[in-house]
C-alpha cells in the first residue's frame, strides 16, 4: 500500500518512542530501591567481616546481619569474596573522597602535601576495621581469597586514591613521572607502617606517638624536596 504525502510527512516527523512518562520514575525508584538494598548487605558484611574475618564469616551469617535470606544477596553478589571486595571498595572510595576534600582546602603546594598526609594518617586511625580489612591482619597479613581480578580492580581503586599524595608532591617539588611514583611508595609505606604500629599500641613502647612521628616526617620529606 502507497502512504500519501500526508501520512508520509506525519510518519517520518513522530519522535521515537521511549519508555512513557510514568515508567521513568519508577524506574528511577526502582534502580534506588536496588541500590539501598545492595548497601544494606555491604554496610552488613561490613560488620561481619569485621567482627570474624573472610573465612569465618558466611553468607548466612551476612543475610542475618542485613536482616534479609541468603537468596536476596545473591542477585548482587554470586559470593562472599565478591562481597569482600566491595567493602573494601566502597572504604577506597571514600577514602579518595576523603582526600580529595581536603586537599581541595589548602592554599599552597607545601600546605596540601601537609593536609594530604594527614588526612590520610587520620582517615585510617579513625577506622580500624578498614584499616585491618585492608591489610587482612585478620589472616596474618597474607591476602585471603579474593581473585587476581578482584585485586586488581581494588589496586586501581587504591591507585586512584593514593593519585592525591602523589599529585600534591609532584606539585610541590616539580617531580617527574619516576620520581613521582618513586616519592608516593616511599610516603605510602612510610604511612602504613606508621598506621600498624599506632593500631597495635607498640610506639608507645619506644616512647613515641604517632603524631610526632608524622609531624617529623612531613618535615623531613618536605625539607628534601623542597624545589631549589
Amino acid at each position: 500500500m502507497m502512504l500519501s504525502h500526508t501520512q508520509t510527512t506525519t510518519a517520518t516527523q513522530l519522535p521515537a518512542r521511549g519508555p512513557a512518562p510514568a515508567v521513568r520514575p519508577r524506574m528511577a525508584r526502582d534502580q534506588a530501591v536496588r541500590a539501598l538494598k545492595r548497601q544494606i548487605i555491604v554496610d552488613a558484611a561490613r560488620s561481619v567481616f569485621a567482627e570474624m574475618g573472610l573465612e569465618a564469616a558466611s553468607m548466612r551469617g551476612i543475610a542475618a546481619a542485613a536482616g534479609c535470606t541468603t537468596g536476596a544477596i545473591y542477585p548482587y553478589f554470586r559470593n562472599k569474596e565478591e562481597l569482600y571486595a566491595a567493602v573494601l571498595s566502597d572504604g577506597l572510595t571514600s577514602l579518595h573522597e576523603h582526600l580529595a576534600t581536603a586537599s581541595g582546602n589548602a592554599t599552597d603546594p607545601r600546605e596540601r602535601v601537609e593536609i594530604a598526609l594527614r588526612s590520610y594518617f587520620a582517615y585510617y586511625r579513625s577506622r580500624p576495621d578498614e584499616l585491618s580489612l585492608g591489610l587482612y591482619l585478620y589472616h596474618g597479613l597474607k591476602p585471603a581469597g579474593l581473585t587476581p581480578e578482584l585485586d586488581r580492580r581494588l589496586n586501581r581503586k587504591l591507585s586512584q586514591a593514593l593519585d592525591v599524595i602523589g599529585d600534591a608532591l609532584a606539585a610541590y617539588a616539580g617531580l617527574d613521572a619516576d620520581a613521582r611514583r618513586m616519592e608516593l611508595c616511599q610516603v605510602f609505606s612510610y604511612l602504613m607502617g606508621l598506621l600498624i604500629c599506632d593500631c597495635t599500641h607498640r610506639l608507645g613502647a619506644l616512647g613515641s606517638n604517632a603524631e610526632a612521628m608524622l609531624d617529623r616526617y612531613t618535615a623531613d620529606l618536605l625539607r628534601r624536596l623542597a624545589p631549589h
